[in-house]
């Protein structure tokens, strides 16, 4: 079953490219007339292609497979900047609830580590409200 606009997410890669059908098929490595196919739908891409695209173009697999939201964002960049926002606004709120003093560079520091350990974690699956207050005190306590 073929992933509905991929095909022509292909072709929208290889038009920003300026490549004809010919090239995009000998960068990727397949014929001509797989590459076709790939385009029109007729073939399911496979992961080793969807790897291949990421690598000579550096286009979001993800993207590939879901396509754009309605504000041409796809759906883990929406969580991820989601996600960034609520660490960002429970730093911030946890440094005027303690009334710490805390440079610009060391709050962004902090924001930073906490955002990486979100990222490092499964917590996509998690729709709370950012770190809990007991973590961002002792990531405070390892910036400042």
């Amino acid at each position: 079953m073929a992933i509905i606009g991929l095909g022509h997410r292909l072709a929208a890669v290889r038009n920003m490219a300026r490549l004809s059908q010919e090239e995009m098929s000998q960068k990727l490595g397949i014929s001509r007339s797989a590459y076709q196919n790939y385009e029109r739908g007729q073939r399911d891409l496979t992961a080793q292609l969807l790897l291949k695209v990421y690598e000579e173009f550096d286009v979001d697999p993800l993207w590939m497979l879901e396509g754009d939201t309605e504000d041409g964002k796809n759906r883990r960049h929406e969580q991820i900047a989601s996600a960034n926002r609520k660490i960002g606004i429970a730093v911030e709120r946890r440094i005027i609830e303690r009334g710490l003093t805390v440079t610009p560079e060391k709050k962004w520091d902090a924001i930073d580590f906490l955002f990486d350990e979100f990222l490092n974690t499964d917590s996509f699956a998690n729709e709370g409200d950012g770190p809990d207050t007991t973590r961002i005190d002792s990531v405070l306590r390892l910036v400042s």
